[in-house]
């Protein structure tokens, strides 16, 4: 209880010196945390999202394609529509993961090679629309292309069973303190190779450069602690506990 109070007295602390990390500043992943894996009902909330968007969207692609180019078969049709939300979020994900690298580097560990995952989608998506020509296999492709591309960043699991929705939020505000002070580093950065040395702006531009240097420092020590306390390390810890 005590160590609630703190952190949301020091939660409050970099609100009133950093407002503008609170305004505008958006992290598009772990909008959904949950316990353990798929032992929730919740669990199901970012599939049934992905339904409705991706699925109906490739359909109506299809049958915008189709109607372009009457003779392109239907396969063919939904399988380019398909493919083209795969490259939606081959576009997206590498944004996502950038914000990710800068607010919580152990989620970024188990993230960092979803790009790569995604492409090797893509490269079967287009064989099978050239050659196998299968609905199954263009089924598996787009399961794995919206789980890698949309439901694996909307939802985080493998929190502790003690965790709650209060600490959820210390969380995800540390994060976001930390990617804003990042995109501040930078800013400074920027700013103080386009100065000049001899003036005394520039002075004033490397002191913010290392307040914002230190202040990620300091949320990524903190994010990671957070992350110690409040999630399982990996897979194999969490079925550690299931079987005690």
């Amino acid at each position: 209880m005590a160590q609630k109070k703190q952190a949301a007295l020091y939660l409050q602390q970099l609100k009133q010196q950093y407002p503008a990390a609170f305004k505008h500043n958006y992290l598009f992943y772990s909008q959904l945390k949950t316990q353990g894996i798929l032992d929730e009902l919740k669990e199901l909330i970012p599939w049934v999202l992905a339904a409705m968007i991706f699925i109906s969207l490739s359909m109506s692609i299809g049958h915008a394609v189709q109607l372009y180019f009457p003779e392109m078969s239907e396969f063919r049709a939904h399988g380019i529509a398909v493919l083209s939300i795969m490259l939606f979020f081959m576009l997206v994900v590498p944004l996502v993961i950038k914000q990710i690298k800068h607010s919580s580097m152990s989620l970024y560990q188990s993230l960092k090679n979803t790009p790569f995952r995604l492409a090797i989608v893509i490269l079967l998506q287009l064989l099978n629309i050239a050659f196998l020509q299968s609905t199954f296999v263009q089924s598996v492709l787009f399961f794995f292309a919206m789980s890698f591309g949309f439901v694996r960043f909307y939802k985080e699991n493998l929190f502790k069973g003690g965790s709650n929705t209060q600490e959820y939020y210390f969380l995800q505000e540390t994060r976001r303190i930390a990617y804003w002070s990042y995109k501040q580093m930078l800013k400074a950065k920027l700013r103080l190779t386009l100065s000049n040395p001899n003036q005394a702006h520039h002075k004033q531009l490397s002191e913010r450069f290392t307040q914002f240097q230190n202040l990620h420092i300091q949320m990524l020590h903190q994010e990671n602690q957070l992350c110690k306390k409040l999630k399982h390390q990996n897979v194999e810890h969490y079925l550690d506990e299931l079987m005690k």
